[in-house]
């Protein structure tokens, strides 16, 4: 039975769309019909980003679930994705446990006795949600909807990091005999096909998958060429056609430098971040790659920050959301947060979204087509709040540049 904790709601005056239909809008329909709703039409999603209103939706947590050592980097508790539409869900976590929310009212996934850590990593449409669980067996990538007793496990798989809107999953495999990830994707549960490491490569994860069937990851290089210092570490790219062959995603060098995908868009564009340099003068940058066979696109940083990052973009509307990490010498400023919520639109100076307090950090992890994002933000009893910026694009500001 599905474990529902019920509390006061609290919104502080602010919701991630991700991706379309297992068997289309009869789906969609029995899952809205469920929450007291209607299918609506696809115009709705654009009606609702131009009536929205500027706030920050503050979501519950699950009982005993607060971090006693909040941290923007230590990730326990956050918003993961939103589903596309009108539903109000939106998955994750809290404290580490896999949950998942309708309006501000949390909900724990059933997942099996004696099972540990796990999350909410993805959602679609008609509320087909994937994530993993720790359990005695292992780590089991699992897909959950609504009101089912318990999760599903995916079979073949330990890990799941997305789903499109025909009910496609992808996920990974470690297999400790041969000592190798392997990609998997799913099909009405069942597994579809293994997707391959382009060669000389091995896949570590995969990261994203979007309506078309395009699937972004991340590898290494196997053996270091001849002369090279460093083994290189890019972004993977599988097409969604499953004769086509998966590609390297440039830059494929040999510097050290380690290039990190986190989502694909409904048209390829992929973004993720780099961190570039050694020792403490490494550095992360945000980065887009316009085009699965095109260069990486380094977006700039937000005034003040030492370093960004990208973690989630809309399907169809281009806007990519992350982290701005800073520093400060003594004495603070008087509004100086370790971390923000980055928002950027492909073009113009970053942006950063409010947070609940002055210094207190945000971070954030999905975005949408109707301007909701979707994070985490630091309150002023030290606790972390899974949090959601509705209109989004309102509330984004540009820092004022550091006096000298």
């Amino acid at each position: 039975m599905t474990t529902r904790t019920r509390r006061t709601r609290n919104t502080r005056g602010t919701g991630r769309t991700r991706r379309t239909s297992r068997t289309g809008f009869a789906v969609a329909g029995s899952f809205l019909a469920a929450l007291g709703m209607t299918a609506p039409a696809q115009a709705a999603e654009g009606a609702t980003a131009a009536s929205c209103k500027p706030a920050i939706q503050i979501l519950q947590t699950l009982p005993g679930t607060d971090d006693p050592h909040p941290s923007p980097w230590v990730r326990h508790t956050q918003v993961s994705a939103i589903a596309p539409g009108p539903s109000r869900l939106a998955v994750g976590m809290s404290g580490m446990k896999p949950a998942y929310w309708i309006g501000e009212e949390v909900y724990a996934v059933p997942v099996p006795e004696g099972s540990g850590t796990g999350r909410v990593v993805d959602v679609n449409r008609s509320g087909l949600m994937v994530g993993q669980v720790t359990t005695r067996e292992g780590g089991k990538a699992f897909s959950y909807r609504h009101g089912d007793p318990a999760i599903t496990v995916l079979p073949g798989g330990d890990e799941a990091s997305g789903v499109n809107d025909r009910g496609v999953i992808v996920g990974s495999l470690r297999d400790a005999a041969q000592n190798r990830t392997v990609g998997v994707e799913w099909s009405h549960g069942r597994p579809r096909r293994e997707l391959p490491s382009p060669a000389g490569y091995m896949l570590y994860e995969t990261s994203g998958l979007n309506n078309a069937g395009q699937v972004s990851g991340n590898g290494w290089e196997l053996e270091r060429r001849p002369g090279a210092q460093f083994l290189a570490a890019p972004g993977l790219y599988w097409p969604a056609y499953p004769d086509s062959a998966p590609s390297v995603m440039a830059p494929f060098d040999d510097t050290g430098d380690h290039h990190v995908t986190r989502e694909i868009d409904d048209t390829g564009r992929i973004v993720g971040y780099a961190r570039r340099g050694k020792g403490p003068d490494s550095a992360e940058f945000a980065v887009v790659w316009n085009r699965p066979d095109g260069p990486a696109v380094y977006a700039p940083w937000a005034p003040g920050a030492i370093g960004g990052t990208f973690d989630s973009i809309s399907p169809k509307t281009g806007i990519a959301v992350g982290l701005a990490e800073f520093t400060y010498a003594s004495p603070r400023p008087p509004d100086s947060p370790p971390a923000r919520a980055q928002y950027w639109t492909g073009k113009g100076p970053m942006r950063v979204l409010p947070g609940l307090g002055p210094s207190l950090f945000t971070a954030a992890f999905a975005v949408t087509d109707d301007d909701r994002v979707g994070g985490a933000a630091l309150d002023a009893q030290n606790r972390v709040r899974p949090v959601i910026w509705t209109c989004a694009s309102k509330q984004a500001y540009v820092l004022e540049s550091p006096r000298p």
